[in-house]
């Protein structure tokens, strides 16, 4: 059953032009992970993907045209960012498979990870419907929207909304109880942070020598090729976005030491 509902999903979403080939599969492996841990797992899982997806269509075509010259990935989701995006989830969700007498931790930080994967899907689809240019933390300049490492107030605001209405959807789906919600907010925050940090000060940059300007594409817009830049040369958006998950479990054990001890 949970191989048939997972895959169901998949193949709507692939469908729906949310998921590639790749995409569809990753998330084949994720859910049915997820839905074998159980209901509360693979509904929050879906819940998220479903409001991420939407949150992705709303004004899509004005946000490629704003960040075409920058980011490496548009449209649907492949296997890697599938994975770093519900990787750690899942990877949570087997724990509690597993051993049924940490299915609460578990659970909590699995959320931590998902929630922080959401503020910052959300923070970057708020700033980038924005009209206003962000700032780069790095430099303290305005940068292209869609630059990794820069920030805005409509950004920011999304990310901190994005964080509690994931963290409240984590409970209203049974998967954490509602005296967890503020820390696994909290938690998804400094996740986001995480990714921001990242990107603005290690996240590999390339260089269009054609239209000379930054980019995150290997094969820029105008067909021609990049060179590294600055940052590290293997750290591209997929792994920061991996980190971002890992920073928000691990902020979320954090939370829970602190409270045990």
């Amino acid at each position: 059953m949970p191989v048939a509902l997972s895959g169901t999903v998949a193949l709507l979403a692939w469908r729906a032009g949310s998921l590639s080939r790749s995409g569809a599969g990753a998330a084949l492996l994720v859910g049915t992970v997820c839905l074998t841990a159980g209901r509360a797992w693979g509904l929050f899982l879906v819940l998220w993907f479903v409001l991420a997806a939407l949150a992705s269509k709303v004004g899509q075509r004005a946000k490629a045209a704003a960040t075409g010259d920058v980011v490496a990935k548009g449209g649907p989701r492949d296997a890697l960012q599938v994975l770093a995006n519900g990787g750690v989830y899942a990877a949570a969700a087997l724990v509690a498979l597993l051993r049924p007498e940490d299915a609460g931790v578990a659970a909590a930080i699995g959320a931590a990870a998902l929630v922080a994967a959401g503020a910052d899907t959300l923070a970057t689809e708020t700033g980038t419907l924005s009209k206003g240019r962000p700032w780069s933390l790095r430099t303290g300049s305005f940068v292209p929207t869609g630059t990794s490492g820069a920030v805005s107030v409509p950004g920011s605001v999304g990310m901190l909304l994005a964080a509690l209405g994931f963290a409240l959807s984590a409970h209203w789906v049974g998967l954490i109880p509602m005296s967890a919600v503020a820390a696994v907010a909290l938690a998804g925050v400094t996740g986001a942070v995480v990714d921001t940090v990242v990107g603005a000060w290690w996240q590999a940059r390339r260089w269009c020598p054609s239209c000379e300007g930054e980019t995150e594409q290997h094969r820029h817009r105008c067909g021609t090729t990049t060179v590294h830049y600055r940052g590290v040369s293997w750290l591209g958006n997929d792994a920061v976005n991996l980190l971002c998950t890992v920073a928000g479990a691990a902020a979320m054990g954090a939370i829970l030491r602190i409270a045990i001890s």
